[in-house]
């Protein structure tokens, strides 16, 4: 099968209003270390930034749900499928 592509279109008009609500579900608020840092030596940590830029953490967390769907599809029907043996002689009376 080939590669399968998904495109979105947010009309720039909505693009703004659009982003104020996913972020309110999901908040962009993972980070890393900043790269740029010089250590000074005196046992400081470097300062975190974030991440991901708001466009690019739309698109992985739009990845993450689909892969956490998929998932968690493909476990329903697994448990589906599952079959317990039935055994009337585990206990006599």
């Amino acid at each position: 099968m080939a590669d399968q592509i998904i495109t979105l279109t947010i009309p720039e008009a909505k693009a703004a209003k659009a982003l104020e609500g996913f972020l309110a579900i999901y908040p962009n608020k993972e980070t890393i270390p900043d790269p740029k840092w010089i250590d000074p030596k005196d046992g400081s940590e470097a300062p975190q930034i974030p991440r991901y830029t708001d466009r690019e953490w739309v698109k992985e967390q739009v990845r993450r749900l689909i892969v956490r769907d998929i998932h968690r599809g493909l476990q329903m029907k697994a448990n589906q499928a599952a079959a317990v043996a039935r055994d009337d002689s585990m206990i006599t009376l």
